[in-house]
């Protein structure tokens, strides 16, 4: 943002605030998941599992989605919407990491499928409403108002 003197133009206290915090993809990632319906559930997680292989599933959280091996299809993983319950918000999170670092922008495109539905939106919403406030919180005390001359 330019610098200017014109105090219309002044970043607010709270922009300046959550311009210093970076919440991590795979974060988000995991408040989707706690917040989504089971059937968002499932495509999230079928899709973050997609780009990994046998040993990729077998390591994660565990080997919490090793279970996975032997449903993957020419289509990708199938997840069934009971599997959904199984999983804590802990291990979609390190999923989410792993998935990070083996390809990210399958966490992209989780994003853009996830805002294309009201309930995906709905939860996106939520959880970086959740995460920015949980940012700010722990960065100290919010700035004071701005002074206008």
């Amino acid at each position: 943002m330019p610098q200017t003197s014109d105090p219309l133009f002044q970043p607010t206290p709270l922009a300046t605030a959550a311009a210093r915090v970076a919440v991590p993809a795979p974060r988000l990632i995991s408040h989707l998941y706690d917040l989504g319906d089971q059937a968002m559930r499932s495509r999230l997680l079928a899709r973050l599992l997609q780009p990994l292989g046998t040993l990729g599933m077998a390591a994660v959280a565990a080997g919490a989605f090793a279970c996975f091996v032997q449903r993957r299809t020419a289509d990708g993983v199938m997840v069934a919407l009971d599997d959904v319950s199984r999983y804590s918000s802990e291990q979609i999170l390190e999923l989410a990491r792993f998935v990070e670092q083996v390809d990210p922008e399958v966490l992209q495109g989780v994003a853009q499928r996830v805002a294309n539905t009201p309930v995906g939106l709905a939860a996106l919403s939520a959880s970086a409403a959740m995460l920015l406030w949980g940012a700010l919180y722990r960065t100290g005390p919010m700035p004071g108002p701005v002074r206008r001359p």
